[in-house]
């Protein structure tokens, strides 16, 4: 392999010395163009690339970043990810992704791998944050690890000492109750999700009680089922075969309610005029699947934005909670 050129060698060459190759990188300073040319010209024969690990070991501050997601597969989490990494890398940190597969043990050994890293913060989103039984052992765990390095969590869990940042759904689940009363949707039923889920449970409560201010029955039987596609298509196919649909189903998220239109269009029922559907989280492809899923949408680029300003305020540690809020999306299922 070739050998990699050092700052040191590289001002050797240029006859400079390396704090003037550094103002040259860096953009920072007053140096003689003839000069900056030549050690541009060095740099890009020679395809160098500075250590930014050590840098930032020289300062006492990682630009890397741990990310934990439960699946990176959900097209929720990944767009989340996404976006976030497009920011984060604008500012000068680096990502680094793991799945927790929702596994508690597994959630432990990726934190202790990211102390042992030194990284700047770390973002957890779902898993142990998300468990309404959660062992109260495993918030202290994350507790003890944010008083060594940062951490974000991406759920609203009361009593948990760190920043949070996490969607805001009342307002816009009191528009989407409002907006469904209005079109005269009085019979509804809740599908999807599981009720030991802490953003599912919260979600849950929140539809009932605006219902209950509209004037909305919304069925005592939830459909359960898990948060993808195929979950919502299993689902629907136990509620047709019950019999006596709902006016309207609102599901836990987008992927279920594409797996539910899926599966009544399959039984000739015509949407929304049979059964009005709608969704959370306005996924990219909710727009496209005919006729367009109603939704409450999340803004995913605000998200992402606060995500890293948060990393890079998180020494000052008064960042607090951030709620993002989120929007009815209105389309053709209802």
């Amino acid at each position: 392999m070739e050998k990699k050129v050092t700052i040191v060698e590289l001002a050797k060459m240029a006859g400079v010395s390396t704090a003037t190759v550094s103002r040259i990188i860096n953009n920072t300073g007053k140096v003689n163009e003839d000069t900056k040319k030549k050690v541009l010209e060095l740099i890009e024969k020679y395809n160098y690339k500075p250590n930014v690990m050590a840098k930032s070991l020289k300062m006492n501050k990682s630009n890397m970043v741990g990310f934990v997601v439960p699946h990176i597969n959900s097209p929720y989490y990944a767009q989340i990810f996404y976006e976030t990494e497009l920011i984060a890398r604008e500012r000068g940190f680096t990502l680094m992704l793991c799945n927790s597969e929702s596994n508690a043990q597994l959630e432990s050994d990726i934190l202790n791998a990211f102390i042992a890293t030194q990284v700047r913060a770390i973002v957890f989103m779902g898993g142990r944050l998300d468990d309404s039984l959660c062992d109260p052992k495993f918030l202290r765990e994350l507790e003890s690890v944010n008083k060594i390095i940062p951490v974000i969590a991406c759920v609203d869990v009361p009593g948990l000492d760190c920043t949070h940042i996490f969607q805001e759904e009342e307002e816009s689940t009191d528009q989407l109750i409002h907006y469904m009363a209005e079109k005269g949707y009085q019979d509804v039923l809740l599908m999807g999700g599981y009720s030991q889920v802490r953003t599912t449970s919260v979600r849950r409560k929140k539809i009932i009680k605006y219902a209950k201010q509209y004037g909305i029955n919304i069925r005592q039987e939830i459909i359960d089922c898990d948060y993808s596609v195929d979950g919502g298509n299993i689902a629907m196919q136990e509620l047709i075969e019950k019999g006596n649909l709902p006016q309207a189903i609102i599901c836990i998220n987008d992927l279920v309610a594409t797996g539910a239109l899926n599966e009544l269009y399959k039984n000739s029922l015509q949407v929304p005029q049979d059964v009005a559907i709608v969704g959370y989280d306005d996924l990219a492809t909710s727009k496209f699947i005919y006729p367009g899923i109603t939704t409450i949408g999340c803004n995913y680029k605000e998200y992402s934005k606060a995500i890293v300003k948060a990393i890079e305020e998180i020494e000052t540690n008064k960042i607090g909670n951030v709620k993002i809020p989120t929007e009815l999306v209105v389309r053709g299922t209802t």
